[in-house]
This record gives C-alpha cells, structure tokens and sequence, in this order.
C-alpha cells in the first residue's frame, strides 16, 4: 500500500509518499483518497519546493531566500491553476467528473521531480517526468482514457511553444525594423 502525505506525520509520510510517487506512480495515483481539503496538498507542495529554494539560497549566499515567498506563491498559484484546467478538461473532453481539489491533488504529488529542480541540466527531464505522473494520475485516479489524458496534457504545452515562437518572431520583426536612434536624438 502507498504511503501518503498526513500533515500529523509531516517528515515521514512525505519521504515515503515521495518515494512512492518515484517508484510505483500507477498504484501510488490508483489507490490515492480523494482530497477532503487542500491543506495537506499545500502543506506536501511547500515542502516539495523548499528543497530546491534552500539549495537555491545556498548556492546564491542566501540572497535569494528573498524571493523564496514570491517564488512559492507563483508555484502555488499556478499549480492551481493547472489543477484547475485538468478538472476542467476531464470533465469536459475525458467525460469524467473530477473535482478541482483532487486535480490540484494530483498535480501537487506530480510536482515531486521539482526537488531536483535545482540541478541545471535536469530540469527538461524534471518537467517531462512531470507531465507523466500527472498522466499517471489523469488514468490512474480520474480514469481518463490514455489518449485523451495525453491530448490534455499535451495541447497546452504545444499551444504555449506556439505561443513563445510566435512572440519571439513578432520580437525580431520589431526590432529588424526600428532601427536604434542616434546619440544626439535621443534627448
């Protein structure tokens, strides 16, 4: 059986829920409760990202230790918004009702690869490895099909490459045709 994240046992249920997640992620999201609060998702995601923001503030002499709140708050507010977008998809596209709070669920045990997140070189490997234990949860827990958990996962990630091109384009277009005013125009 897989061990959970119990915020009575904060340490050990969350070295043997990160262990789980690596090791066996399709019993860990198939036999996962549903989510009653978001309180031990929170509680699991801030421990998950305090790993690689104490390293980060080690490595930076702890200058950046002063970011670290804004950092948790973004990931916080984007995870659920990711969460957010998973309930809604299964709902809409899987045909399987799965609340928002069980879809942050989800995403935030996905999120365990981040605790190498500090690693320079690892972090694609980490954001794919990602997108896999949210796959594992989408057929796992929700029971989406495992195409259609793949168009859901897949869709946002193509539509943002798209997106990045697209700006990066408009960008070199703009400035290949503004050309930098001389120094004495410039006043």
């Amino acid at each position: 059986m897989s061990v959970y994240f119990d915020s009575d046992r904060p340490i050990e249920s969350f070295a043997g829920a990160v262990r789980d997640v690596i090791i066996g992620p399709g019993v860990f999201f198939e036999q996962m409760p549903k989510a009653g609060t978001y309180v031990p998702a929170i509680y699991f995601l801030t421990l998950t990202l305090a790993v690689p923001l104490l390293i980060g503030a080690m490595m930076t002499l702890g200058f950046s230790l002063f970011l670290a709140p804004l950092v948790w708050l973004v990931l916080l507010a984007a995870t659920w918004l990711w969460a957010w977008y998973l309930a809604w998809a299964a709902r809409v596209f899987g045909k399987k009702d799965l609340a928002t709070i069980n879809a942050f669920q989800i995403s935030v045990y996905a999120n365990v690869p981040i605790l190498l997140a500090w690693v320079p070189v690892v972090n694609v490997i980490t954001g794919l490895w990602s997108l896999v234990l949210e796959w594992f949860g989408l057929t796992r827990f929700a029971g989406v099909s495992s195409g259609m958990a793949l168009l859901i996962l897949i869709v946002p990630m193509v539509l943002m490459m798209l997106s990045v091109i697209l700006l990066v384009v408009l960008l070199a277009v703009f400035a290949s045709q503004n050309q930098p005013l001389p120094s004495w125009q410039m006043f």
